[in-house]
């Protein structure tokens, strides 16, 4: 692990930036572009479904012929970047394998914070749960997300889902990869350009800072080997936050923070066992 240096922008930069390190985005992010087209010709869809007032508030859903459960995948980009429609490939493996996937899309930074991301996922939730998915794709709910959607899927795992009018429980678990929990480091970064976060914002909406939650869901947490040290802290720090949900993180050899959210679309791969992990357990 690094030493913590918050107050250095540079660092930080180089910690949490991965565009900083990464030489092949422009082709990563064709490749997204390519096979989130390809998996919406060939998988049947509804597409942009609304589920609040705001244009972006849409989700997708591909489902199952003979559902198993369903998986609800919250895509990255710091907040302030990025659509569902780049990462339709989440669907590509996990519906032939018997999961209705639901793909959301939410209001960005600057237009709106963390804290109304958050807000929007859970609303995005209640309304696939309560006028989309039938008794056979909600007896098993996984939510993932990589990176800035890693944490909105820890997010959703310690809401109060009982006053929302959902069961007090109701996933089987959740799948973060390369998340980001503890918010202070991204103060001195160029991503609070658009994120905006204040210090008092970056403490407390730091999900390591949360109880943890009593639903009982478990937590998956995945890290790309080739990722910086500070990701891995991070998951490391939700482990320790949160002892009884946490697993311990999983390394995945070889992979950085583009290509390893990838693997959740490709059966026998560390991201896709642990969707089956959660929906076995």
């Amino acid at each position: 692990m690094t030493t913590l240096r918050y107050d250095d922008p540079d660092w930080c930069e180089r910690e949490y930036n991965p565009r900083v390190t990464i030489p092949d985005l422009a082709a990563v992010f064709g490749r997204w572009v390519e096979t989130a087209a390809a998996t919406r010709a060939r998988q049947p869809h509804q597409s942009g479904l609304a589920y609040g007032d705001d244009p972006r508030e849409v989700l997708d859903i591909f489902r199952a012929d003979r559902p198993r459960g369903t998986v609800v995948f919250i895509h990255g980009g710091y907040w302030r970047a990025s659509s569902k429609d780049e990462v339709s490939w989440a669907a590509a493996a996990l519906v032939p394998a018997g999961f209705t996937v639901v793909v959301l899309n939410y209001p960005l930074c600057p237009q709106t914070t963390i804290a109304g991301i958050t807000e929007s996922c859970r609303r995005a939730i209640a309304f696939a749960w309560t006028e989309l998915l039938d008794e056979a794709e909600r007896r098993t709910v996984i939510v993932g997300g990589h990176s800035a959607g890693g944490y909105l899927t820890a997010a959703m795992l310690a809401t109060d889902w009982a006053a929302r009018g959902l069961p007090a429980a109701p996933f089987a678990g959740g799948v973060s990869i390369s998340g980001i929990f503890d918010l202070r480091p991204l103060l001195r970064t160029s991503m609070n350009e658009l994120i905006r976060l204040t210090p008092d914002q970056a403490t407390a909406w730091s999900l390591h800072e949360v109880p943890e939650p009593t639903l009982g869901a478990p937590l998956e947490l995945l890290v790309g080997g080739a990722e910086p040290s500070e990701f891995h802290r991070q998951s490391a720090l939700m482990e320790a936050a949160w002892p009884r949900l946490a697993r311990t993180p999983i390394t995945v050899p070889g992979r950085h923070h583009f290509d390893v959210v990838e693997e959740i679309g490709r059966h026998g791969t560390s991201v896709f066992d642990a969707v089956l992990r959660l929906a076995r357990s």
